[in-house]
């Protein structure tokens, strides 16, 4: 185990005697004529534990954070519009952190706050086909337009760009050879002198004013990709770092934070093969199962122990998997994941670990007339049903499938949904699937009793990328990834309306959503490279929606 960092201020409060989080900041925020600002994202962030908590302001511009430690902290008002106002060295709980006075200016340049599915927009193409090929395989790790992405300067440094992206060659050829013009005509300096204006995204609902927000930040400066997470039986969170084949664990009563090197990764020598642990789960007994995408193996890390075992990620005599991807753990301990360069498989949770693979329908095996295949399958997301069925996407393949693990060859059947890039998907208790349209922009109910989909569609579908979906026990309503909008958003399966919660952060690229007992949600920012996000780290994020 090696710890990344402990801290001594929890301890000193507790020696002392000084309740550790019962202080608060109050406050008000106002506009430049002095009138009361709603929805602004007022933040208590705290440069030692690299944590912040957020809140809306009222209606009439009042804010209450509380639950801090009684220390200094930075008070950031935020609002897409207007120029952050920070107050720095704020201490909770003094006699002038309770009459906060944040005066909000307009922004001298708004082109640098412009979320990413507004910056999409800006880059043109000729039919919504080619705009869905390119989401499809330009956008699949990363924002699109934001400052960092912006960085090549000249064609030929975009043209190298592009060329290293494209790494599956599946861009349509017409697109590979104006990629490059189209760029350079949306995100050049001469392009942004006259990008049109922009106005910001719609106010906050009222419902979300009452949320709180609390972003921690993990991993390495600049070098992180934290890509998912999971909730640990133990209270802590745990996370793998693909980049630095490692698992890190975040306590979020405390802030320490813990890295657990995964043996014989790039860690323990820089020059093994990188283990590339990509999506993590807990089994019955709390411990975590990961799967290594780029070594194409398993691996099983002991929360007790912090030891690892690592196993093969496909069917004996085969040494390795392909790309081992996302993973679940059936009622009866096995675990389900998808190799997105193979099939979908089965992992005995014990030694010797056998794993069985399903072969899945080829193209013109799929059911429904919905939109094609594009080059290459991609098995993707998976989820198990309350029923004991395993559901599972195809990416690039454009499919969703069902696999009745009872019956030796699976009884599998696909079916052919009428949007792009089924992504990460969830069932709910009464067994509707949800699925992520991500290269469309939609939301898709499916029902596998009458075989027969529902659409959602996203507001500025186009330019929308919804990774992954789950379903909200105590509501039912569906919480989706907007990865390129710096938002989650909640969709309500009766009326169809979606409502955004805007993060605190610029350039979250979220990519999983769990759900914990006490109904609040948890997802990670893993934008990649880290670089082009905010601060340059990946983070664990807790939204709860009503406080």
């Amino acid at each position: 185990m090696k710890t990344v960092s402990l801290f001594a201020l929890i301890a000193t409060l507790t020696l002392s005697g000084i309740s550790a989080w019962g202080e608060s900041v109050k406050g008000v925020v106002k506009d430049a004529a002095g009138s009361p600002l709603r929805g602004v994202m007022v933040s208590a962030i705290d440069l030692a534990l690299e944590k912040s908590v957020s809140v809306l302001s009222a209606a009439d511009g009042t804010f209450t954070i509380d639950g801090l430690a009684s220390k200094a902290y930075d008070i950031r008002a935020r609002f897409i519009g207007l120029e952050d106002n920070t107050l720095p060295g704020i201490t909770a709980g003094a006699s002038n952190a309770t009459s906060l006075a944040l005066n909000m200016e307009p922004v001298a340049d708004i082109n640098l706050q412009r979320p990413a599915d507004n910056l999409l927009g800006l880059l043109k193409f000729d039919t919504i086909a080619d705009k869905e090929n390119f989401k499809m395989f330009c956008t699949y790790c990363h924002q699109v337009g934001t400052l960092g992405f912006r960085s090549p300067e000249e064609p030929i440094d975009w043209k190298t760009m592009v060329t290293r992206m494209d790494g599956f060659g599946g861009l349509f050829k017409h697109t590979q050879d104006s990629i490059v013009g189209r760029l350079h005509a949306a995100y050049s300096d001469e392009a942004i002198a006259n990008w049109p204006s922009y106005a910001g995204p719609p106010d906050p609902e009222d419902v979300v004013l009452s949320s709180r927000i609390t972003e921690w930040d993990l991993g390495r400066q600049e070098n992180s990709t934290v890509h998912d997470i999971e909730l640990g039986p133990d209270g802590k969170i745990y996370a793998v770092d693909m980049s630095n084949d490692s698992v890190l664990v975040l306590d979020p009563e405390t802030g320490e934070r813990t890295e657990h090197i995964i043996p014989g990764g790039i860690q323990e020598d820089a020059s093994n093969v990188r283990k590339g642990p990509h999506s993590i789960e807990a089994d019955a007994k709390g411990d975590m199962w990961l799967t290594l995408a780029l070594s194409g193996e398993m691996a099983k890390f002991d929360i007790t122990t912090k030891e690892f075992s690592i196993m093969s990620g496909a069917p004996s005599p085969a040494t390795r998997g392909r790309y081992p991807h996302t993973l679940r753990v059936d009622k009866k301990g096995y675990i389900w994941f998808t190799d997105a360069g193979r099939e979908v498989c089965r992992l005995s949770p014990n030694p010797p670990y056998e794993v069985k693979e399903y072969k899945l329908p080829s193209a013109d095996q799929a059911v429904g007339g919905g939109r094609g295949e594009s080059r290459g399958r991609t098995p993707y997301g998976i989820d198990v049903a309350p029923d004991g069925m395993i559901w599972y996407t195809k990416l690039n393949g454009n499919r969703v499938g069902r696999i009745n693990p009872d019956i030796e060859d699976g009884d599998i059947k696909e079916w052919n949904p009428p949007f792009r890039g089924p992504r990460r998907l969830h069932v709910a208790p009464d067994g509707i699937v949800w699925v992520p349209g991500w290269g469309s922009g939609v939301i898709g109910r499916f029902d596998p009793k009458i075989e027969e989909w529902r659409i959602y569609e996203m507001p500025n579908t186009i330019n929308r990328l919804p990774y992954a979906v789950n379903i909200h026990p105590r509501t039912g309503k569906i919480w989706v990834c907007g990865t390129g909008s710096d938002t989650m958003i909640v969709l309500d399966p009766e009326t169809g309306h979606f409502t955004p919660y805007r993060m605190p952060s610029r350039v979250t690229f979220t990519r999983e959503i769990e759900i914990d007992e006490d109904g609040n949600i948890w997802t990670c920012n893993s934008n990649g490279p880290i670089r082009h996000s905010e601060r340059g780290k990946g983070s664990i994020i807790k939204l709860e929606t009503n406080r």
